[in-house]
């Protein structure tokens, strides 16, 4: 996937910026914001990574949402629960070897998915349904 745009430690990325810097995946970027506007936001700044923004249930993270120059980049972790109500999930078939394969670390199991389409956000917006109904 391509570059992070966001690397200046003091200048936070405002939607106009995220707009010029994800293109078309802006869209994926807004969709996801309104699937979690019950979750509180904040913007962090990692050396490594540059700007992104969490999004948390007031304790644990329920993703990230990294701006790349042309996509998007989400992070998160399930936890062990989750994963096996997930993979039992007949509406997430097509998902379930991504679910089954997840690394494991202490949060739970960590997946990263890249969206610059369609194609990559369907199945995943189908993946975040079920995780926030699970943290609701």
């Amino acid at each position: 996937m391509n570059p992070r745009p966001f690397l200046k430690p003091k200048v936070q990325p405002d939607d106009k910026a995220l707009r010029a810097a994800l293109g078309k995946a802006f869209a994926f970027h807004a969709k996801i914001l309104r699937m979690t506007r019950a979750f509180p936001r904040q913007w962090a700044f990692s050396k490594s990574s540059g700007w992104m923004l969490k999004v948390h249930d007031g304790k644990k993270a329920l993703l990230y949402l990294i701006p790349l120059a042309g996509g998007l980049r989400v992070s998160l972790t399930m936890r062990e629960d989750e994963r096996a109500r997930l993979i039992d999930d007949v509406e997430l078939t097509g998902m379930r070897q991504r679910i089954w394969t997840a690394r494991r670390f202490t949060e739970g199991f960590a997946l990263v998915f890249e969206m610059r389409g369609e194609a990559e956000f369907k199945p995943f917006a189908a993946f975040l349904a079920k995780l926030i109904a699970m943290r609701e």
